[in-house]
């Protein structure tokens, strides 16, 4: 016992907000949830990399996502079923999503280790854990368009964005928050149409992302990859404005968020029903979308981040994932919260 106790030297899950992204750290907790592997390509090997998600809390009431790389990530289901308590040696601390960790391949993991903090996780875990679900304070968020959304107790106000300062702390790092809105206008009116042309190469470096110029003789040209295409791929980016009952914000949707908020439609969609045909643009069509978008409810999670551009420097608030509202959940968690008052 004394021998495994020594390998490690544990932080607290809560005070992982005061570790700056990159260094290393040692944790133990409960692993609550199992996440299916998957995979995705490196940006910078090309390879194809298994990844799987945990997301692990312990006795300071909070809990954050950790992502098991490598051939490991497949043994994640059968290794860490009914929540065991396990140590993990050298995480390395993320600010993607707020803060997560990743393991890599030769990083240890021990299960139910033979040292008092088990113990002490096991106790608290028996007696919190029917009540701690959906309820635990997250210091993370999931990726792209549906991520992981927080908590009814998490969330916070679209006032809490003036009223906190947010933005203003800290200009290298951005402040998260998690708020029930509605859309009340959309930004609909870019030439061309609320997106950009992107390159069509969904490799390295480019990955669709990166914007094309049409040429001459109706080619795209990429400045990144420096490659012409007949094609490109268009990718949303707009301007909205969205309320709640204390507060009204100006927001910057982008790609995949938009497509959840489109109900599955990509621009590509939108652009060859509406503008493909540029002798024959139908603007009813393109604004049917918008129109059938605002004013609906969801539960978003922002960025809030500082911005300088042209020497000028403003608060930038971006979603970063889009959730409905599901009314009968958000039925029992008000009353609920009106039952702990």
């Amino acid at each position: 016992g004394d021998i495994q106790h020594q390998l490690f030297d544990f932080v607290p899950i809560a005070q992982l907000e005061n570790v700056d992204p990159g260094k290393y750290v040692d944790i133990v907790g409960v692993v609550k949830s199992v996440g299916q592997t998957s995979s995705i390509v490196s940006k910078k090997s090309g390879q194809e990399l298994l990844k799987a998600d945990l997301v692990i809390a312990d006795d300071s009431g909070v809990e954050v996502n950790l992502t098991v790389w490598g051939d490991r990530a497949n043994e994640v289901q059968s290794a860490y079923v009914n929540c065991p308590i396990v140590a993990f040696r050298r995480a390395r601390v993320s600010d993607f999503g707020g803060r997560s960790l990743s393991l890599n391949q030769s990083s240890p993991a021990m299960v139910n280790p033979r040292i008092p903090e088990t113990q002490r996780l096991q106790s608290w875990w028996s007696t919190t854990e029917n009540k701690s679900i959906g309820s635990m304070r997250s210091l993370s968020s999931g990726g792209g368009g549906a991520g992981r959304m927080d908590s009814f107790e998490d969330r916070k106000t679209i006032a809490s964005i003036k009223d906190e300062n947010m933005g203003h702390t800290d200009p290298s790092k951005p402040d998260w928050l998690s708020f029930k809105a509605t859309f009340n206008f959309i930004k609909k009116d870019r030439d061309g149409g609320a997106w950009y042309p992107a390159c069509s190469n969904s490799g390295d470096p480019c990955k669709n992302m990166y914007k094309v110029t049409q040429t001459t003789d109706g080619n795209w040209f990429c400045d990144k990859c420096q490659g012409t295409s007949p094609t490109c791929v268009r990718r949303f980016i707009f301007s909205a404005t969205v309320t709640d009952d204390t507060s009204t914000t100006w927001v910057s949707v982008f790609n995949e968020q938009a497509e959840v908020l489109f109900d599955g439609a990509t621009a590509d969609d939108v652009f060859k029903q509406t503008f493909e045909d540029p002798e024959n643009h139908n603007q009813d069509a393109y604004d049917s979308y918008f129109a059938k978008a605002n004013f609906t409810d969801w539960i978003m999670k922002c960025k809030v981040k500082q911005d300088t551009r042209d020497g000028e420097t403003r608060v930038k608030t971006s979603v970063y994932s889009l959730h409905p509202v599901d009314y009968a959940k958000e039925s029992r968690d008000l009353l609920k919260a009106i039952a702990a008052l």
